[in-house]
């Protein structure tokens, strides 16, 4: 047995597997204290590597989001196989891999984008877990670690510390120049190994010790240790929110009309409505004061001091397969009306992103309009990289839709969605407010699916997955096709997800299984 095996096996042992809330201490555990004020802690390896982690002292805190890749780029296709065979995730298993899946995606300069996505490789399979341990500078334990279970990649226990588990890797071949034709691409290969969504975070939950100045990260899938530098801080050195204050974890979004409608109850087809959106800690204490928010050219490269995330174009994001949590797309929609809300048939053009707001669907083609924005505007982030200027353009904190002149009367839904990754948490969370458009008359959505039978349970409700909003009537405003993104339809979202899950313990052929009555129409985004 290694070093790091007998450092982290003793460990378990003094310190046991459920300790909860405690000090920290090895052999200081105490008794399980329910309402203890637990933050999640968010690790992001690339590579073998880490930033250092800055957190705040007196906290207990439990594994959130654990996400580990690495990845090789060359200018020949060779599948994955330079993942495979060097780099970070060479030592892994790979017996078994397959390819399983492969994507076409056109892209605004002509060109198009290969993805080959693999699946079936032994440490995908098989069960594994993360020991997390802390370490002070010279290396040496100081506290007992937190064991996150993995578990297995075709069936969901209750042992495990995770809700979602993919593990998987991809090929991702760039500038092809025509759907079949790569000639002159550039090829990257990845392996991912993605865990988030603590499941009982009571349980799992212990203060970071004063001595740590470290976290090793050993996975018993490779039997290697990966570190990263920890430093503490008093809560009072934080970053300063509104009024000069010292932000702590959590995270709140709000929205709210900027003015009531002119009429006293109702907007205008054809009118503007503004809302102010605000941005919280846990404490309450808000990001940035009313009047606007940083210029994107402040969260480019070391992001922003409060955490607060825009669009990381760091992050090659793909449904299912890959780090869709940390988009960081930063998105603003008004739908309605809400009893006529359903998948919708749009398909979006991309360059609408470019304009003053998206149609994500209109009253001719879906029966219901929905309008976007995004926050910062597309134009200003994907401008800068020709003329820098526009990334030190102000940020308003007032999003302002124009209502299309044909919206039916009826209550209409204004959903954000918005991410922070403050001092190790990171979370996705939204907020939505009604209006009433056309009429004072308020009309309602009725779901046609059973999502609350499987995510009921808190650790894995709408409210603290995927975009933190528990109100399911959001998902249809923005979820329409993009030309770019043909899988940003709600319907082939869900059913892409569910489908490529071995852990999703329904019938994908059995169509009530989740909705309430049989569809009419074949079910996309299933594999063949």
């Amino acid at each position: 047995m290694t070093r790091t095996n007998r450092r982290w096996m003793a460990a378990i042992v003094a310190g046991g597997l459920l300790a909860s809330c405690s000090d920290g201490s090895i052999g200081q555990e105490t008794s399980a204290i329910r309402d203890c004020d637990a933050v999640g802690l968010s690790l992001f390896i690339r590579n073998g590597a880490m930033a250092p982690l800055t957190v705040i002292r007196g906290f207990s805190r439990f594994a959130q989001e654990i996400d580990l890749t690495a990845s090789v780029t060359t200018t020949t296709d060779q599948g994955i196989t330079p993942v495979t065979a060097s780099g970070d995730m060479a030592s892994l298993d790979w017996s078994g891999v397959s390819q399983v899946e492969e994507t076409w995606t056109p892209g605004l300069d002509g060109t198009f984008t290969r993805v080959r996505y693999y699946r079936g490789a032994r440490w995908m399979e098989r069960q594994s877990q993360f020991i997390v341990s802390q370490l002070d500078a010279s290396g040496r334990l100081v506290s007992a670690p937190w064991v996150v279970n993995a578990g297995r990649d075709n069936r969901l226990t209750e042992g495990e510390a995770m809700f979602v588990r993919r593990f998987d890797a991809r090929q991702i071949a760039a500038g092809c120049p025509s759907v079949g034709n790569c000639t002159g691409a550039s090829y990257t290969a990845e392996g991912l190994a993605q865990l988030r969504y603590a499941q009982d975070t009571d349980h799992a939950a212990r203060r970071i010790d004063s001595r740590t100045a470290q976290l090793g990260i050993y996975w018993t899938a490779d039997r290697r240790e990966r570190r990263v530098n920890v430093a503490q801080i008093a809560a009072s050195a934080a970053a300063q929110g509104a009024g000069g204050v010292p932000l702590s974890y959590g995270f709140r979004v709000e929205a709210t009309p900027v003015a009531p409608p002119p009429n006293g109850t109702h907007y205008l087809p054809g009118s503007t409505v503004s809302f102010r959106v605000a941005f919280y800690d846990g404490a309450g204490t808000r990001l940035y004061a009313p009047g606007g928010l940083p210029p994107y050219g402040a969260f480019f490269g070391a992001g922003l001091p409060t955490g607060l995330r825009y669009l990381d174009l760091t992050v090659q994001t793909a449904l299912y397969y890959a780090l869709k949590h940390r988009e960081s797309n930063m998105l603003a929609v008004l739908s309605g009306p809400v009893d006529r809300l359903r998948n919708p048939a749009t398909v979006v053009n991309p360059l609408e992103f470019f304009g003053p707001q998206v149609n994500f669907a209109s009253t001719p083609v879906d029966g219901y309009t929905a309008v976007g924005q995004t926050i910062p505007a597309a134009g200003i982030v994907f401008g800068g990289f020709q003329n820098p200027a526009l990334w030190g353009t102000p940020t308003s904190d007032v999003v302002t839709f124009t209502i299309p002149a044909d919206a039916q009367p009826g209550t209409y839904l204004m959903a954000i969605k918005a991410r922070r990754d403050f001092n190790g948490e990171a979370l996705n969370r939204g907020a939505t407010v009604r209006i009433q458009v056309g009429s004072p008359a308020v009309t309602t959505h009725t779901p046609q699916t059973r999502c609350n039978s499987c995510h009921a349970e808190t650790e894995r409700s709408f409210g603290q997955i995927l975009h933190g909003i528990s109100d399911r009537a959001s998902c249809f405003g923005c979820h329409s096709s993009l030309g770019i993104e043909f899988d940003n339809a709600l319907d082939i979202r869900v059913h892409t997800v569910h489908d490529r899950s071995d852990r999703f313990n329904g019938s994908m052929s059995q169509c009530t299984t989740c909705h309430v009555t049989q569809p009419t129409a074949p079910a996309r985004g299933l594999l063949p």
